[in-house]
């Protein structure tokens, strides 16, 4: 999630003409093994285990074979408090959100990485108890706002994402065109890559024993930065994903490999060849349409929700045939509206109802108590919104969990 409205790829705008920085050569020619140094009070590898939910073509599948709808809320917290409310909401879906500058505050030392302990041990122990409740978890690594570097670029002054370190030397000004330098930059190098694999390929390593870690999503939100929206830009995107996804498929062969597309592109030219070698995939979108007929007004902009049903049908229909004809499920992995606002109701019934039709799985932004878009209070308690998206949880057909 992130304050700018975050857009479907949209196959009816014209492709922008801005220049590109000068990269360091494609990061994402060949696959990444993990670093030949280790990790410091690494556990064990566990045993590979199938997924309860699985990658099947476009659907996602249960052990049987039976089609599974997920639907449910992202989370972005390791406070039980918080992610402990929901089972109560009737999910059967979690998508998790992982940062490394979270895990990996520090650089590693002579090739030696030293990821935080305690903050695994609480992971470990919130994908647990999902798995208790028959909650299914993706594990999003997330970014908002790219990188604490860039903190103070934020309102609110957050950030989260790449580690600070790695912009040690301030090799980017803290401006945000310095931000969106960096963000280009990401793609073209290859320590940052190799670095960042290896904190993919690390969660995939702990969890690929994990029955109800469905898979791992490569980037929340892949930035353009100041690379322009042309087809060439776009592909070194995805090579940059399937890289860092090949690190992650040599440790679990299993899971999905879920990837995201910049926002207001031209999806009818993305070569997906190679994600597609890496199998099991599935594409995420976020949809914060208002549904109102203006392409890009948002639900993120406030105020009474006057969307139809019919324009948001219209406007998620593109993504869903590209999906279709890539063969491969999607996942509206963020979606919502302000607590409160006029219409709220009305919105999550039209978009529960959409998802419904069209059999797709979803997680509704967020289980939190501390933003506009929380179904939570402050105090902790379920919003209105909240109650009511659990009770259309509730009214639906069961699914396997």
């Amino acid at each position: 999630m992130r304050t700018t409205p975050y857009l479907l790829a949209s196959i009816s705008v014209a492709l922008l003409a801005a220049a590109c920085s000068g990269g360091g050569g494609d990061a994402a020619t060949s696959p990444p093994a993990m670093s030949s140094g280790s990790s410091q009070g690494s556990s064990p590898t566990p045993a590979l285990t199938s997924p309860d939910v699985r990658v099947d073509g476009p659907l996602f599948v249960d052990a049987d074979g039976k089609t599974v709808a997920l639907r449910g809320v992202a989370v972005h917290t390791l406070d039980p408090v918080t992610y402990q409310q929901a089972p109560a909401l009737g999910v059967n879906f979690v998508r998790l959100a992982i940062t490394w500058s979270d895990f990996e505050p520090t650089p590693p030392v002579d090739g030696v990485h030293h990821w935080d302990q305690a903050r695994l041990a609480d992971l470990d122990a919130e994908i647990a108890f999902f798995n208790a409740h028959g909650i299914q978890v993706l594990l999003d690594l997330h970014q908002y706002g790219w990188s604490p570097y860039f903190a103070t670029l934020q309102r609110g002054g957050r950030a989260n994402g790449i580690p600070r370190w790695v912009y040690h030397g301030r090799r980017f000004p803290l401006t945000a065109a310095g931000r969106e330098q960096a963000q280009a930059a990401m793609y073209t190098d290859r320590r940052a890559t190799q670095l960042y694999s290896d904190f993919a390929a690390m969660l995939a390593q702990r969890y690929r024993g994990a029955p109800n870690v469905i898979g791992y999503e490569i980037l929340n939100e892949p930035p353009l930065g100041n690379l322009p929206r042309r087809t060439w830009a776009i592909q070194r995107i995805v090579r940059w994903q399937a890289r860092v996804g090949a690190a992650v498929r040599a440790v679990d062969p299993e899971r999905a490999i879920v990837f995201m597309l910049p926002p207001r592109i031209d999806v009818r030219a993305v070569q997906l060849t190679p994600l597609e070698r890496l199998g099991k995939i599935a594409l995420d979108v976020h949809d914060y349409y208002a549904g109102t007929g203006k392409r890009y007004r948002t639900t993120l902009q406030g105020g009474t929700y006057r969307g139809t049903l019919a324009n948001q049908a219209s406007y998620l229909a593109p993504m869903v045939s590209i999906a279709h004809t890539w063969g491969i499920p999607l996942i509206v992995g963020e979606w919502g509206a302000f607590s409160g606002e006029p219409g709220v109701g009305r919105y999550q019934q039209q978009m529960v109802t959409l998802f419904q039709q069209d059999g797709l799985s979803w997680s509704r932004w967020s289980l939190d108590r501390n933003e506009r878009l929380g179904l939570l209070t402050r105090s902790g308690q379920p919003t209105p919104a909240a109650v009511q998206l659990g009770r259309l949880l509730h009214s639906m057909p069961q699914q396997p969990g």
